[in-house]
């Protein structure tokens, strides 16, 4: 039986999300799109219910897929909060969501798949707090560092941003082995409901960003930060 690649993509109700999901149905590929409201889903894509600043309801997506012994090729982890929350919960969503839900999801990676973290310019490391830049840049950061940072909350957006960056580096090691790709790519500042109408890029250059970490190729870059293929450290 022919295999179709399959995705599984975080916050794709709106932005960013949506058009990664948007164009990879368009390409052939199965999208699973993790959503807070299942009626959210884009058409095209199979809803999946998850909270991912909500631990027992990764647990739960997690357990669902593993009972259909899903495969997935690609995980986009691009669900976030800016704004509207307070420093507990930007870092409940950008940090610990995905570093639980690559967790969680990590034994159902196909070998060679791709893992993306949806990063953002203002987490530009050198732009963090001396003592932020001094944690996320020691060699030895594990994801157990990075949940108790992610526990302190040292910041809001561009600091959370910053540590899913450096999360990127420490799953691509973990993960290296298996084949595996894992990167940071920022989509640049883009017209979403986030991004504001005066941003100056597009919807479709942002997710273009994105898929070029989907779309890698086996033996491409991984634990970096990327911007429209390019290092954006």
């Amino acid at each position: 039986m022919l295999h179709l690649s399959t995705a599984l993509i975080t916050g794709t109700n709106r932005g960013i999300g949506r058009e990664v999901a948007r164009v990879l149905v368009a390409e052939g590929w199965r999208v699973l799109s993790g959503v807070r409201d299942p009626k959210s889903a884009p058409a095209g894509t199979q809803a999946e219910a998850v909270d991912v600043g909500d631990p027992d309801s990764i647990e739960a997506l997690a357990e669902r897929l593993r009972a259909r012994n899903e495969r997935l090729d690609a995980l986009v982890n691009n669900a976030g909060v800016y704004s509207g929350a307070g420093a507990r919960r930007i870092w409940d969503v950008n940090v610990l969501g995905p570093l639980r839900l690559t967790r969680a999801l990590e034994p159902l990676l196909a070998p060679n798949a791709r893992v993306v973290m949806v990063t953002s310019g203002l987490g530009r490391l050198a732009d963090q707090s001396r003592g932020l830049v001094a944690r996320l840049s020691n060699p030895a950061l594990s994801l157990a560092d990075l949940e108790r940072l992610a526990q302190e909350a040292p910041g809001g957006y561009g600091a959370s941003k910053a540590a899913l960056s450096a999360m990127a580096r420490v799953f691509a090691e973990e993960l290296k082995p298996r084949g595996m790709m894992v990167n940071a790519i920022n989509p640049g500042w883009c017209r979403t409901d986030m991004g504001g109408a005066g941003a100056p890029r597009s919807v479709e250059q942002g997710a273009a960003s994105v898929l070029w970490g989907v779309r890698l190729a086996p033996g491409g870059p991984t634990g970096g930060v990327f911007k429209d293929g390019k290092a954006n450290s």
